[in-house]
């Protein structure tokens, strides 16, 4: 694997013999979840449309914003907690996300980990420009490529049906711990925040199964 970028957390090898991810229960498991996550995501009821306008120089508030084909990120987008630990962005995209190169995802006044609290549900496939920084998780139904220098911070890369390609990536991950359980979209639809910790506590041991050995 040439320029492998950094991972936090354990990355899963298969072994000698292994049959690969077609056999493998654990990674199933997840592909179901996966597509639990995805289609609830789909589903929440939007609070904005954002058709048509590129996402860099927004400020937004919590909610669930839709747009009917692709998003563009040019810039920074601002995602402003208001100070709310419970605090959830949830991006219902049509069909692709594409960030310009060296923009980045940010996040204000409080609230949970940055990151942890957004989801970006994408009809296609995503793709992270040249040096963006990023924030949230990516429920992408076909693909998703993170270019030279992209980095995620407290989310995660999840394809449904194609490929996750990475180029000199870093991705950050940790679980936001609040004190009232708040609503996160990952594992089988709606999870409490315990369900979710307990969840990424096992993938990230378990899970990570790369292209190469």
């Amino acid at each position: 694997m040439s320029d492998p970028g950094e991972l936090q957390g354990s990355l899963r090898r298969r072994a000698p013999g292994d049959l690969g991810v077609a056999a493998d229960a654990v990674a199933l498991q997840a592909q179901t979840d996966l597509t639990s996550a995805y289609n609830a995501a789909a589903a929440l009821s939007r609070t904005g449309t954002l058709t048509g306008t590129d996402l860099g120089g927004l400020t937004l508030t919590p909610g669930v914003y839709f747009f009917a084909s692709s998003a563009a990120l040019t810039g920074t987008l601002t995602l402003d907690n208001q100070a709310n630990p419970n605090a959830e962005f949830v991006f219902q995209i049509g069909t692709t996300l594409v960030t310009a190169g060296s923009s980045s995802v940010v996040t204000i006044n409080g609230g949970p980990i940055p990151g942890s609290n957004v989801f970006w549900q994408v009809g296609s496939s995503a793709t992270l420009g040249t040096s963006t920084t990023f924030a949230g998780h990516i429920l992408a139904d076909q693909s998703i490529t993170l270019t030279t220098g992209a980095t995620m911070f407290y989310g995660s890369a999840l394809a449904r049906s194609g490929a996750v390609t990475l180029d000199t990536n870093s991705i950050f991950n940790a679980v936001p711990e609040p004190a009232t359980t708040s609503l996160a979209l990952l594992g089988g639809g709606l999870l409490g925040v315990g369900a979710l910790k307990k969840r990424f506590r096992d993938r990230r041991s378990r899970s990570w199964v790369p292209l190469c050995t």
